[in-house]
């Protein structure tokens, strides 16, 4: 391999950089842990009340998701929020697991759903694609 110019070194740096930056930063900024599908999997089979928010679009949603998933697409969550009878306000405490097709979405709605006063909140990582690889169940339709 021959030798790389400064220029040519720095410059492959900043676009690996880049590149990390826009993986991670919907993360950094979610303010909420991501977890695995099968932690999420586990505690819908053991009953737990747990809430599934699936904030893809309608068509998304009802072409598969997960058993128990309400959708509140990503556009729809902040004014569903401010909404009196949408029924969030009794939600604040409970544990909320958010996902979308991958995660980019799932970490935007985390953060406004921690900004709103959410206390337990994760990200499910990979999304929907992620238990959709993990053969997990399906429910299609409205």
């Amino acid at each position: 391999m021959e030798d790389l110019d400064p220029k040519t070194f720095w410059t492959l740096v900043l676009v690996l950089a880049a590149a990390m930056a826009y993986r991670y930063m919907p993360r950094w900024r979610s303010k909420s842990p991501f977890v695995g599908v099968m932690m999420l999997k586990h505690r819908l089979e053991a009953g737990e009340d747990v809430v599934v928010v699936d904030v893809r679009t309608p068509r998304e949603y009802e072409s598969g998701h997960i058993p128990d998933a309400v959708n509140v697409p990503l556009a729809d969550l902040p004014a569903r929020l401010k909404a009196v009878d949408a029924g969030f306000a009794e939600l604040k405490t409970e544990p909320v697991f958010v996902h979308c097709a991958s995660e980019a979405r799932a970490a935007k709605a985390a953060r406004t759903l921690r900004d709103a006063g959410f206390t337990d909140v994760s990200v499910i990582n990979g999304g929907f694609g992620a238990w959709r690889r993990g053969k997990l169940p399906i429910v299609t339709g409205g």
